[in-house]
């Protein structure tokens, strides 16, 4: 499969059999295509705990709604909507959720192993950790979590990131969440947002890529073309495209486009967008 979408009105949602009051729907994984990367979102029930436990995989989060308590690496956090984090692999975790229902969308990379007998996830040693409070960029001592509001997206212009910068993706703000400056060597997490009435020549131009990628549409929509396709994307719906799936979209709302995003492997510094139209270009 080179592509795959998740409607939020076909979600199907699993009861944990470890955890009562806890429950989640599988957005992609190795059944929709993907090699890198498996995306949850998860429910959990006030006054529910998941005990501490690690994997053989990292995992970020991006909390929807609700409140809770997460425990990284001995490190306490209070959680709420708009706040963010990361796992390492191997890192002993917890959660619960405290005085409401809390709500998250969940990354892990490398996708969870399928071989026959492997570990998933394993118990650790529950830690009483330091409690921080609410995640802030501005306390040192938080190294796991953060905070994002709509407002910390710059002004829309041309994209500028790691691995790609010019003028093919076009009336779009990035906010990175989690990358290696917090600690992930597998995937990527941030915020995406394209403007209003961004037509063809003014968003993103049909591009693929060496690492594999999924958008969580947080409000807006796009229409977009997928290896030929062309579709609809909007609110609660997920898009997967695979490694080399080519892709590019417009905006002809009235209202801002803005999605989460994630990809893995980690994009390369250089050399990580390639546009078809711009090699063509060069045949003789």
């Amino acid at each position: 499969m080179t592509y795959h979408i998740a409607r939020a009105a076909g979600r199907q949602w699993s009861e944990s059999a470890a955890v009562l009051g806890l429950r989640h729907a599988t957005l992609i994984n190795a059944a929709g295509g993907a090699s890198h990367l498996e995306v949850r979102l998860y429910e959990l029930r006030a006054g529910t705990i998941i005990p501490a436990h690690r994997h053989p995989f990292e995992e970020s989060w991006y909390v929807f709604s609700g409140q809770g308590q997460r425990t990284v690496a001995g490190l306490t956090y209070q959680v709420a909507a708009g706040d963010y984090g990361f796992s390492p692999v191997g890192v002993g975790h917890a959660l619960a959720a405290t005085d409401e229902d809390l709500s998250w969308l969940s990354v892990r990379a490398p996708k969870p192993p399928a071989f026959r007998g492997a570990a998933i996830s394993l118990p650790a040693a529950g830690v009483a950790g330091e409690d921080l409070g609410r995640p802030s960029e501005t306390d040192p001592r938080h190294r796991f979590a953060g905070h994002f509001e709509v407002t910390d997206l710059a002004p829309p212009a041309q994209l500028s990131m790691p691995g790609y910068h010019g003028p093919k993706i076009r009336n779009i703000s990035v906010h990175m969440l989690v990358d290696r400056l917090l600690g992930a060597q597998h995937h990527t997490l941030f915020v995406a947002q394209i403007a209003p009435r961004a037509g063809h020549g003014q968003a993103a131009s049909e591009h693929y890529h060496p690492f594999e990628e999924i958008y969580y549409f947080l409000s807006g929509g796009l229409r977009g073309m997928l290896d030929g396709d062309e579709v609809e994307v909007a609110a609660g719906d997920l898009l997967w495209a695979g490694v080399d799936a080519t892709h590019g979209f417009v905006n002809e709302r009235d209202e801002p486009a803005t999605w989460l995003e994630a990809q893995s492997p980690v994009p390369p510094d250089s050399e990580a967008f390639f546009f078809p139209d711009d090699w063509r270009a060069l045949a003789p």
